[in-house]
């Protein structure tokens, strides 16, 4: 194998297949924008030919002149950390061998290489069999590499070395692994993971799992569950091996295989379902079941950050998709025979997904119409059950082109998707999707269009009959607002007509290109015939019996009966399910003949791509694609593991992403137009995952790498980079549709991350943009009323400034066409208005950043009677405050004044920069403008390049605090003694640390959130402002209006419930290691302590967390609420409505995840339900709020509907 069939040229990671650098050589390279290496041959330079046959010696190889060396790489082998290190490490041989093999078993049904391969091919070594002649080349050379492979394999000489298994299987030692290390990372999470999640019980008896299948059998199962675009050859590979195998010492390798991957099926569904022993012995309920599956090898399993990582079930999505994988793997060898489909009863392919289907149906009847918990929990189970099925039955039915009987009739897929239809997911369940516009806790698109305001010179669009007939029709949920919904569509679809779809995947069968000798060949004259699985077919046990693989699903069989020592406690479907947006016009189901004419008239000027796309890529063939993009993206992504190895970066990523390319079957035999238009698809779908990305700054991690906005921008660009005749015009065009048709329907949020990503992408492609879009786009940035589009380009431009040393300088000098209004409306206008500085305010400033004056000197000067006197006197009496505010800025002049010289670093840099970003501008739009400001001294507007401004001022937070502290103090007694009637002291000290915020908000410009959010979170660790004196003035406390409210405003009240939460925690674990005398830390206690009940303290943890975060909660709900009940619009969505609709559903997931991971988190015995149970307790459960939100009235009808949809999401969240 590794001698006649390594074809596959090319080198350097930069590098690519067989062109030696990804076809960029020394010779033909051109520079392009998207491209950063200027230099030919990729990033480790080219390598050899296409077909260069010898593996070790130059050519091929993804690295560069062959896997290890030579070519022309100019890399050599891998050196030593240490140059000057004199230590040898001895190698072992069987360990280095099998690293080999899993490299090539990894890379054995690489689509990128066997595509390569089979353009070289041709039409030479056709086979004569219908059923090859009949394959795809693509899958013809992957059948081809698999049986070269197997061939090796069970050679003679070799079948005692790799086909080992049970007592026969050595013990593998991973004490050198810097030699093939990134080799041996190729397949996936290779070294299979241990079933336990704690230490196994004395009396149980370990049960290895990898020893008993065998090393072969446990690289091919880790690689089936671990490359999702492989699996058709590792189904071959099985077949191959179990066929060719020698049957006196090796019979029966199928077989292992699939008892191995039943039990790593068993394990993953427990972890997928966050199945545990409800004593809380382990984290799961395989805590002690004794049976373990892989060596631990600690460079090749995940972090313990990205095993719990996102919102703490990382190990619950990974297990999610290992199963799925792993059910798909099984539905292959189900096709091929191996496994039986429906004659073995309850344990054959057919019974188990009965079994999975029942146990869905079950959890969903337990959690219908409940509130509790617990209950709920079965519901979310139910529905990973359920995309678990529905993700398995296209690839397990029989295909009826080839006439092939083996696989799952279309009755019997029909039948299971009535079962799933009718009680988990359809209408006809009480399944109500996450991102349902409007309603939906993480939805995407509103439920109607935002009041925009027209550009000037235009009409405001006139309503009709038409759309007060969607708004009823909109009513109705949608029928596809998430990826669940759109599978069951989509299975539903193709089992009425399996040629729904082009997706090639679901049929694709390499084992057809497998021969093996026929039993009435004589030696001389040996005939070939398609091999065949001749054994007894395989059963599945789930269960396994005493050996207890699995607890969750027998557990939901029988529910109504079960052992209360189970739990299912599944906390989420973050990762698992994904909104859906179709960016592109989807294609038509036969229709008007009037609407194909327009389409002909207007094709010559729509681009022939995206045509192609819109036309022949069918609503299945969309949802494949998207489907195997996120499969790619989660088992692909980059990985670092506990001993600091890493695996895989964004560019490799994006390979196997466009790898998908060959996967689509043509409309005629032919693959050349198969994928013409892909790239809109891909695009769509990444850009929709962007879209609903965690949004920054929200105070949660990303729930899951899916909605890593990093991690998709870095993909994207790397695609760009891969393709850059394709991709570019793609986004291009994306983000043109959604300027013009999605804007007004998205949500803050998913309007924000568009934005964010668009900066991140610009940035990194040196600002390579059409000019006539920035002048399409302008206008609305310019328009005083706030509008979708306008807020859109905003958000882009301010976040390419904070990307930016130089901020908003260098978007107008490198961003921006000349002349442009943009930096005027975006960044100018936000430019502090020259007021005259008094002398007062500049000798503070003075003494605070120029002499360094003692803080109590300074405190001393701002309590003094002479301040009032020289400065007072400027300032109004409070006689004039007729409302007797204690909100008038006016009652807080000392205050303000103390802030103003306290940051006046800010406002001196943000003058800096708007005032470069200004001279950039009009430099640029002059008629000689040279756009280089090289010639501009930063020194003359007074900036210190090692000046760091937010350090400083952390700094002199700290140290100026008796300053602001005692600034406060004076003008609550002013205003206290002259004020008539009983003043609140707690309001009023409340005032006077909202008057802080606001000056700071008013000193910091718009573009930098960054700052703000540094700022506040600074204020509050020194205790200067508190908790929720950041909530009232991030609502507005003292405003009546709405539009006077940051977009961001629930960013920043998370920031204050999450610094509530920990400062409580904090004094709960202080109070229970101080003895009184402040020594408790020191002095061990001996023990004394071992009978303190550790569930009473964590009850006692949640309670104080509790008490801290609902008030801040409560408060900022009912005042959103209020506020948006000002707005008064009949029939379109106020911005600022939209606005505290959005904020207030993500304040409070935020607000749930902090809770759930700082107060529960860290107890082995709280659950959710010990939460629910608390916020109940304090009238702040999902009930209690979402009355609170009815309750409030208005007399806007959008406004209504905006309050029924928050409260909906409100009681679901919790």
């Amino acid at each position: 194998y590794s001698s006649s069939h390594h074809r596959r040229g090319g080198g350097g990671r930069g590098g690519g297949r067989g062109r030696g650098g990804r076809g960029y050589n020394n010779n033909r390279h051109r520079h392009h924008p998207y491209r950063r290496d200027d230099h030919g041959g990729g990033r480790y330079g080219g390598g050899g030919g296409r077909r260069h046959n010898d593996r070790y010696d130059g050519g091929g190889g993804r690295r560069g002149g062959g896997r290890r060396h030579g070519g022309n790489n100019n890399r050599g082998p891998r050196q030593p950390a240490n140059r000057f290190t004199t230590e040898t490490k001895s190698v072992d041989p069987q360990y280095a061998m099998m690293k080999q093999l899993t490299a090539m078993v990894a890379k054995m049904g690489d689509l990128g290489g066997a595509a390569e391969v089979a353009a070289t091919m041709g039409d030479e070594n056709n086979n004569s069999e219908a059923a090859v002649v009949m394959m795809r080349p693509v899958v013809k050379t992957i059948g081809m590499n698999v049986s070269d492979l197997v061939e090796v394999l069970c050679g003679p000489q070799n079948a005692q070395l790799f086909l080992k298994f049970g007592d026969d299987e050595p013990a593998i030692t991973a004490n050198n692994d810097d030699n093939n290390e990134e080799e041996a990372n190729e397949g996936g999470d290779i070294a299979a993971m241990n079933l336990n999640d704690g230490e196994a019980k004395e009396d149980v008896k370990v049960i290895n799992a990898t020893k008993q299948a065998g090393t072969l059998s446990t690289l091919l199962v880790s690689c089936a569950y671990g490359l999702p675009l492989q699996t058709p050859s590792y189904a071959a590979l099985t077949l191959g091996v179990d066929v060719k195998a020698p049957k006196e010492t090796h019979a029966g390798f199928a077989g292992r295989c699939v008892d191995l991957a039943m039990r790593c099926l068993g394990r993953d569904l427990d972890m997928a379902l966050e199945c545990r022993v409800a004593s809380g012995v382990g984290a799961h309920a395989k805590g002690d079941d004794g049976i373990t599956i892989g060596e631990h090898d600690k460079d090749n399993v995940r972090c313990l950050a990205e095993r719990t990582g996102g919102c703490g079930n990382g190990n619950q999505i990974d297990a999610y998709y290992r199963a799925k994988f792993l059910l798909r793997y099984l539905a292959y060898l189900t096709k091929i025979g191996i496994v039986a489909a429906e004659d073995g009863g309850g344990q054959s392919f057919l019974g188990l997904l009965q079994m999975l289907a029942q146990a869905a149906t079950n959890a969903a009847h337990a959690s219908a119409n409940s509130n509790d918990e617990k209950k709920r929990a079965l519901g979310r189970a139910s529905r990973v059950l359920a995309s678990l099925i529905l993700s398995v039955l296209p690839y397990a039915m029989n295909n009826a082109n080839d006439g092939s009987e083996k696989g799952l009739s279309s009755d019997t897929i029909s039948d299971l998707v009535d079962v799933i239809e009718s009680n988990v997911v359809g209408q006809a369940s009480s399944y109500s999707s996450d991102y349902d516009p409007g309603t939906g806790p993480l939805s995407i698109l509103l439920k109607g269009e935002l009041d925009d305001a027209p550009l000037a010179g235009e009409m405001e669009e006139e309503e009709d009959d038409e759309d007060d007939d969607d708004e009823e029709d909109g009513d109705q949920p949608a029928p596809c607002a998430d990826t669940l919904q759109d599978l069951l569509r989509t299975v539903r679809k193709l089992v009425s007509s399996s040629s729904s779809t082009r997706f090639a995947l679901l049929g694709d069968s390499p084992w057809s290109a497998l021969t093996m000798d026929a039993q009435s060949s004589s030696m001389e004259d040996q005939e070939k015939v398609p091999m065949e699985y001749s054994g007894e077919q395989l059963i599945l046990d789930l269960v396994g019996g005493e050996e207890d693989r699995c607890k969750s699903v027998p557990y939901l069989m029988s529910i109504d009966n079960a052992d209360d020592s189970v739990e299912i406690i599944c906390r989420s479907l973050d990762g698992i399910v994904f909104g859906r947006l179709a960016i592109f016009d989807a294609p038509s189901e036969g229709g008007d003949d009037d609407e194909e004419d327009e389409d002909e008239e207007d094709a010559e000027e729509t681009n022939p791509n995206l045509e192609s796309y819109t036309k022949s890529y069918s609503l299945g063939d969309r949802f494949f694609l998207a489907d195997a993009i996120r499969d790619v993206l989660m088992c692909h992504r980059p990985m670092v593991s506990d001993a600091g190895a890493d695996r895989n970066n964004a560019k490799e990523v994006a390979e196997q992403v466009w790898s998908i390319s060959h996967l689509f079957l043509g409309a005629d035999s032919s693959d050349d137009s198969s994928s013409k238009g892909i790239e809109f698809g891909i695009i769509e779908t990444l850009v929709s995952l962007i879209v609903q990305c965690t949004p920054q700054g929200s105070g949660m991690p990303s729930s899951s790498p899916l909605n890593e906005h990093v991690y998709l921008s870095r993909v994207l660009l790397e695609l760009t980079k891969l393709k850059p005749s394709l991709i570019p015009q793609a986004i291009v065009l994306a983000v043109s549709g959604m300027f013009e048709d999605f804007m007004p329907s998205l949500t803050t949020t998913a309007r924000d991350n568009l934005g964010h990503w668009l900066s991140f992408h610009l940035t990194n492609t040196d600002y390579q943009w059409p000019k006539s879009y920035w002048e399409h786009w302008a206008p609305y940035a310019a328009i005083d009323q706030r509008n979708s589009r306008g807020d859109f380009v905003s958000v882009a431009l301010w976040s390419m400034a904070t990307l930016s040393p130089e901020g908003p300088e260098t978007v107008a000098r490198e961003c921006l066409p000349a002349g442009t209004t943009l930096v005027q409306s975006v960044f100018l206008n936000h430019k502090r208005s020259n007021v005259d500085v008094s002398s007062t305010e500049t000798d503070l400033i003075n003494r605070i950043w120029d002499t360094s004056e003692d803080p109590d000197s300074i405190r001393q000067h701002i309590i003094s009677d002479e301040l009032l006197e020289s400065y007072g006197s400027t300032i109004r009496s409070i006689d004039d405050n007729v409302d007797n505010s204690m909100a008038q800025p006016k009652v807080w002049w000392r205050t303000r004044l103390a802030t103003r010289a306290l940051f006046h670093p800010v406002s001196r840099e943000n003058t800096r920069m708007i005032s470069l970003a200004e001279k950039a501008w009009k430099k640029k739009a002059s008629a000689d403008g040279d756009n280089d400001m090289e010639d501009e001294n930063p020194a003359e507007e007074g900036r210190d390049e090692a000046e760091d401004i937010l350090a400083d001022l952390s700094d002199a937070i700290a140290r100026f605090k008796p300053v602001l502290l005692a600034a406060v103090a004076r003008d609550a007694d002013a205003y206290d003694s002259e004020a008539t009637g009983k003043v609140d002291d707690d309001k009023l000290l409340l005032a006077g640390e909202v008057s802080i915020l606001s000056e700071i908000g008013s000193l910091v410009s718009a573009w930098d959130s960054t700052a703000i959010f540094s700022l506040i979170e600074c204020l509050m660790k020194n205790q200067i402002v508190s908790s929720l004196a950041v909530a009232t003035w991030a609502l507005c406390d003292n405003a009546d209006e709405s539009t006077n409210v940051s977009p961001q405003w629930w960013k920043v009240v998370s920031l204050a419930v999450n610094k509530a939460i920990t400062d409580a925690l904090s004094k709960v674990e202080s109070s229970s290691t101080d003895l009184g005398g402040g020594i408790g830390m020191i002095i061990d206690d001996g023990g004394a302590n071992d009978g303190v009940d550790s569930t009473e303290a964590d009850v006692n943890r949640l309670d104080e967390a509790l008490k801290a975060a609902v008030p801040i909660l409560k408060y900022s709900l009912e005042r959103a609420c209020h506020l948006l009940s000002t707005t008064n619009s009949p029939k379109k969505i106020p911005i600022a409505a939209a606005d505290l609709a959005e904020g207030m559903k993500r304040l409070s997931r935020a607000a749930l995840f902090q809770l759930s991971s700082l107060a529960l988190s860290p107890s082995p015995t709280l659950t959710l339900s010990n939460l629910q149970r608390g916020l109940m307790s304090m009238d702040a459960d999902g009930e209690k709020l979402a009355s609170a939100c009815q309750a409030v009235e208005c007399d806007g009808e959008q406004e209504k509907k905006l309050l029924q949809h928050v409260a909906f999401s409100v009681e679901k969240l919790f």
